[in-house]
């Protein structure tokens, strides 16, 4: 998921404008221009050092170490939780049974009816 931005105020991009133009008033507007271009252009990016493999072995946990700072997590988690009750648990137990036998009967009824008209229509 991207992040959001918050739009800025009118008021503070006014103020931004009117801090940076004071700023360039004095310099020339091509000159201040051409040299902000060439520093971006001059700083050449700055290679991350390779790790050899005994050097990134050694900063990372176990597996052992990972499998238990997940169940620690998952205990933290599961603390979070709200559980229902024994009332509740019961009673939407009981409601989806009930559920459960009337589509049963309902996709019975309705299977013996047709296999009853293809029999008619069969014959």
């Amino acid at each position: 998921m991207s992040r959001l931005h918050k739009k800025k105020p009118i008021g503070e991009k006014r103020k931004k404008r009117s801090a940076s133009e004071k700023k360039t008033s004095s310099v020339d507007s091509s000159a201040s221009f051409s040299s902000s271009k060439s520093a971006i252009m001059a700083s050449p990016l700055k290679p991350k050092p390779e790790k050899t493999l005994a050097e990134s072995k050694a900063g990372e946990p176990s597996l052992f170490q990972k499998a238990m700072e997940f169940f620690r997590e998952v205990k933290i988690e599961l603390k979070k939780v709200t559980w229902p009750t024994r009332k509740q648990t019961t009673g939407t137990t009981i409601v989806v049974i009930i559920f459960v036998f009337v589509v049963a009967a309902f996709l019975g009824l309705f299977d013996f009816g047709l296999s009853k008209l293809v029999q008619v229509v069969l014959t």
